[in-house]
């Protein structure tokens, strides 16, 4: 159904229409500027700055589309952590701490 089809329809501004979505109005004019969400410009034609409306309809769309995004194969943050490899490879010795210390050195108990 096109947006034509409801005319009537309530329209939110962008403060509420965030609010619904439960995202920040700065993340809502993000998706906007790029082309994620739609909008009603209802400001003046002589204004510079556009005056954005959302109606249900179209905050139900976009709401669709952000649950239906499939990942991207690039993407790292949610691959499944690999397990971490058990082999060592260090040739060193270990010595007792005690065996590094200087004769002679050793605290004498107080009486």
């Amino acid at each position: 159904m096109a947006l034509i089809d409801r005319p009537l329809e309530e329209q939110f501004g962008t403060k509420e229409a965030a609010k619904r979505l439960g995202i920040s109005v700065k993340h809502l004019v993000r998706h906007v500027r790029a082309g994620r969400i739609r909008y009603i410009n209802v400001a003046l034609p002589e204004s510079s700055r556009k005056q954005y409306r959302f109606t249900p309809y179209i905050l139900k769309q976009f709401a669709q589309k952000q649950q239906q995004r499939e990942v991207p194969a690039s993407c790292q943050s949610i691959k499944a952590p690999k397990a971490r490899s058990t082999v060592m490879t260090s040739n060193s010795t270990v010595v007792a701490f005690s065996a590094l210390q200087k004769p002679g050195t050793k605290k004498k108990p107080k009486p």
